[in-house]
């Protein structure tokens, strides 16, 4: 696997309140210097996927790096010939062995759900736990959560205990045993995503929400904690550093005053011992549409993978204002992006890393020591090592990433 060659064709605030979303919060400051370089990513393609997609999730178990479900386009790489991958929603689970550089993409036991994207994956002691997701079929959203795990017999689904409400696009991390889901949205198949609350207007603040799941006690069910003072949201990043939750940026529903979808540039911590969150620096620039999970680097570094900047910024407040900043993209004329933001936990900066080498939006993103693995996603369309790929492409990428000197 070489190196990418690449042709492009087209203060903090300790919030003790409840949810309601009006706490006080350090000013906003548009950056006008450029940010720091903190890191920096040599890319390169690893073996191509089955097939093209976007919006799977997944993790790294029993040396296996695992994408579960998603969406196709069925896009047309020739004009005129039919579709090169089916369209549809995806049950498919495949695994790439990661020991061996030669090594391909293996079918794995389908999805024991209903065929869906952006289901909320995490790994934790080589079990990967699922949640929700949507497609455009009843009900929508859904609820429903399984594990999978390989044992002498082979990989295994089993059922876990459902959600207490329909999500989609959540956020989550783990800490120990225990996974902490934040925000996310419901979908109704005719409306779109909701995040101020679920579609039957029941679950205020849906995408605030704050629920925790301890694997070591899946009897339990679902507990919930204090949600997040800032902007309902989904489609953001979660991460866990130092027994800490970090929730950056996203994107609002558009059941909202303007009835739009606007970009999330607050950014929060929890305190799980506490249960207490605190305000961090807004985004430096106005972009969101993150990867979650797994994107921490050398136990400090968050990583802010691609994305995409909607017309305005939603605050906590529920008001709009105008965009601020201006995302990297390789091509112009797409709007999705190719920046890496990093923020920095000790220091409480954000900063840049290497861009990826083509635009591309919530691709399934999986950080492992110094790699970083990049599947698939909504993409503008490129040729990679002579490789041409579509709007969702059957690519993955492998960052190895260092500290910028």
């Amino acid at each position: 696997m070489q190196p990418v060659t690449l042709i492009l064709l087209s203060a903090a605030f300790v919030c003790e309140g409840d949810a309601g979303g009006s706490a006080a919060r350090p000013a906003s400051k548009a950056v006008a210097k450029p940010l720091p370089e903190m890191l920096t990513i040599s890319w390169r393609r690893g073996p191509d996927l089955p097939q093209g997609f976007q919006d799977s999730d997944g993790g790294i178990m029993a040396g296996t790096l695992v994408s579960v479900g998603g969406f196709c386009s069925g896009q047309k790489n020739v004009p005129g010939k039919p579709d090169k991958y089916p369209r549809g929603f995806l049950k498919k689970v495949w695994g790439l062995p990661l020991a061996n550089d030669r090594s391909r993409w293996l079918e794995l036991p389908d999805f024991p759900g209903a065929a869906r994207q952006g289901l909320d994956a995490i790994s934790i002691a080589d079990t990967l736990y699922c949640w929700g997701g949507f497609s455009y079929s009843p009900p929508h959203c859904y609820r429903d959560g399984y594990q999978l795990s390989r044992g002498r017999d082979g990989w295994r689904w089993r059922s876990l205990p459902p959600l207490p409400w329909a999500l989609t696009a959540q956020g989550s991390c783990a800490i120990g045993s225990k996974i902490y889901v934040v925000g996310g949205a419901d979908y109704d198949g005719e409306k779109g995503f909701y995040t101020l609350s679920d579609r039957h207007g029941r679950v205020k603040r849906l995408g605030a929400r704050l629920l925790i799941f301890d694997t070591n006690r899946p009897e339990d069910g679902w507990q919930e904690r204090r949600p997040c003072p800032g902007t309902p949201r989904f489609v953001h990043a979660v991460a866990a550093v130092a027994g800490k939750v970090y929730v950056l940026g996203g994107a609002t529903g558009s059941d909202n005053a303007e009835s739009g979808t606007f970009t999330v540039v607050d950014n929060w911590v929890y305190q799980p011992e506490k249960n207490e969150w605190t305000a961090l620096p807004d985004l430096p620039v106005a972009s969101g549409n993150f990867p979650s999970g797994r994107v921490v680097f050398a136990d400090r570094y968050i990583l802010l993978v691609g994305g995409y900047q909607y017309g305005k910024v939603m605050t906590p407040r529920g008001q709009t204002r105008p965009i601020y900043g201006r995302p990297t993209r390789h091509d112009p004329k797409n709007a999705m992006c190719s920046d890496i933001f990093v923020f920095d936990t000790q220091t409480g900066i954000f900063g840049r890393a290497s861009p990826l080498p083509l635009n591309n939006n919530l691709p399934m993103t999986v950080l492992a020591g110094a790699q970083l693995h990049l599947i698939g996603g909504e993409v503008g369309s490129a040729v990679i090592d002579g490789q041409q790929y579509g709007h969702h492409p059957e690519l993955y990428l492998i960052g190895s990433i260092e500290k910028a000197k």
